[in-house]
């Protein structure tokens, strides 16, 4: 792993942790998306396993808001036909106007420095834990609102060329009907920033490519990185789980040394790999920890 003094904002656990600021992640949401967000909460590191038999999830920035109120929801009512944005091809969502109910709207923010090869999956399977975690017991479907799976990726993952790749759900004969179900899955790649038009959405992603500050939010999220290298509760954190990572790797040694079988050591280290590639490790740290090269892990 890396030095705790070299960390910045493209490494998950920096990044989970500026974000998990409020006022960051609100201002960071409104601006890419195009909407309007009144009270959130925001959990980092947020971990969710509907049973023990089922795969567990580690968002990095997990965001719910909270639900509108009665007259809160009057509001957006009249303005749901206000003009939208042109430049969100997401932003049809809000001519659909919110009512007040038991949850608010979802919002899992991922940051992805390895092209893994699943994360599309991924974000298939983030989307139903969010869905799980929002609509309690006995809840009817129509209380689930928008759900947005965002992921900040250093390479384009499609091979498309694009710089930013906008989802949803359309009928595959006439694009032109959309299935309504309020999800969304957007990928940004912020080293093609140059490319996105979008000023707001740029200087966000130029930050993440080059660590330039030049405005005044940007220069905010900066002060956090900083702030928190110097912080030594912060530093305790990160050594914590630098430690949890190389026990856990020393665990699955021991146990294929004692089970005394080569195949089993190596079946050892790919489930070990794959769990940590799952969790948004570096690709060159898992590498480094277990031997593997970057493509058999990928390939996991």
């Amino acid at each position: 792993m890396k030095r705790y003094e070299d960390l910045d904002i493209t490494d998950n656990f920096m990044f989970a942790k500026v974000f998990s600021n409020e006022d960051v992640a609100k201002d960071f949401l409104q601006d890419i998306l195009k909407i309007t967000i009144e009270r959130i909460e925001v959990v980092t590191e947020a971990s969710a396993q509907e049973d023990p038999f089922h795969k567990s999830v580690r968002f990095d920035v997990l965001v719910r808001e909270e639900p509108l109120s009665a007259s809160e929801s009057a509001s957006e009512l009249k303005s749901a036909s206000l003009p939208k944005s042109p430049g969100n091809p997401n932003s049809w969502i809000s001519k659909t106007p919110r009512t007040a109910s038991g949850t608010g709207r979802y919002f899992d923010i991922e940051l992805q420095m390895d092209d893994t090869g699943e994360l599309p999956k991924r974000a298939r399977y983030y989307q139903g834990m969010c869905d799980l975690d929002a609509l309690g017991k006995g809840a009817n479907y129509e209380e689930l609102q928008e759900q947005y799976i965002l992921f900040l990726c250093s390479k384009d993952i499609f091979g498309k060329g694009k710089p930013i790749y906008w989802f949803q759900n359309r009928e595959d004969s006439d694009p032109g009907i959309l299935m309504g179900d309020l999800c969304y899955k957007n990928y940004y790649i912020f080293k093609k920033f140059d490319e996105i038009k979008d000023a707001s959405i740029r200087e966000y992603m130029q930050y993440f490519a080059t660590q330039e500050h030049r405005s005044e939010k940007m220069e905010r999220i900066h002060r956090l990185v900083e702030r928190y290298r110097q912080d030594p509760v912060t530093r305790k954190a990160y050594m914590t789980l630098e430690q949890e990572l190389d026990i856990r790797y020393k665990r699955g040694l021991e146990k294929g040394r004692a089970e005394g079988v080569a195949e089993g050591r190596a079946d050892e280290r790919k489930e070990l790999a794959k769990a940590f590639r799952d969790q948004g490790v570096s690709i060159d740290v898992i590498a480094t920890s277990t031997g593997l090269t970057s493509e058999e892990i990928r390939a996991l």
